[in-house]
């Protein structure tokens, strides 16, 4: 009866800690995501995806206040550790309007230094045409990512994870989160309603690709705690800043 009990209250224990991971993911090719990158400053730092040669899009948060000679991008390897192509940043685009805070306008470019070479395991994700060219409730959604794989832990997976979550109506987020933040409609929410599916640390800045159309409809900001049914992962949306894009990225 104690050993019983004993492992009743261990698994007890060990389900009310949230997952630090790409909860309930497997491992990924790089060859399904090839727009998935590293961004490093000594070591894996965030998560970003290749929009074009030399740009990549990432969460200001993960750069904000770094100079760019201090930030890396691995591409080319679903292994943040090595592989694939390290390339030094030029310059970080910020946005000018990012709220550390409240996380509002969570969106960076990286310019990198040389251009990247195109392949079969790197090469650039779609993004949105504009404002309106947003996903529909309930659309199936990746997520990928290196993020911690224990609780409070520091240590990254090896290889790179993948979840496919839904996109959660946009009321509903914002009534999930009422009491804890604002969702405003610069960002998209997206889960699983039974929980155990989500971003966590260490997939800030990552990218979530809407399935159907493979665009690039959100970047992985928050959530509270990690897959939990009640709080789906909030994102920056592409869509709402698909103009400011465009302009950081231009000639």
């Amino acid at each position: 009866m104690k050993f019983c009990l004993s492992l009743l209250l261990l698994a007890t224990s060990a389900s009310a800690q949230p997952e630090k991971r790409i909860v309930g993911g497997s491992t990924a090719a790089l060859k399904q995501f090839p727009y998935q990158v590293s961004v490093q400053t000594s070591s894996h730092r965030c998560g970003g995806s290749i929009i074009d040669l030399s740009h990549v899009l990432t969460a200001a948060q993960c750069v904000d206040g770094l100079q760019a000679s201090r930030i890396r991008v691995r591409a080319g390897s679903s292994q943040h550790s090595s592989g694939g192509k390290l390339v030094n940043v030029a310059k970080v685009i910020q946005h000018p309007d990012f709220d550390n805070e409240t996380l509002k306008n969570d969106i960076a470019v990286l310019v990198l230094q040389h251009n990247l070479e195109f392949g079969a395991s790197v090469s650039a994700v779609k993004l949105p045409s504009s404002e309106v060219d947003t996903p529909a409730i309930g659309a199936k959604c990746s997520i990928t990512g290196w993020g911690t794989t224990s609780y409070g832990g520091n240590i990254y997976p090896t290889n790179l994870l993948v979840s496919y979550l839904n996109i959660v109506d946009h009321e509903v987020c914002a009534k999930d989160y009422s009491a804890r933040r604002n969702i405003d409609d610069s960002m998209i929410c997206a889960g699983v309603s039974a929980g155990g599916k989500g971003a966590c640390d260490g997939d800030t800045g990552g990218p979530l690709v809407e399935e159907s159309s493979t665009k690039q409809v959100g970047i992985f900001s928050r959530s509270h705690g990690c897959g939990q049914a009640a709080y789906p992962g909030i994102y920056t949306s592409t869509a709402a800043h698909s103009a400011w894009i465009r302009e950081a990225i231009s000639p």
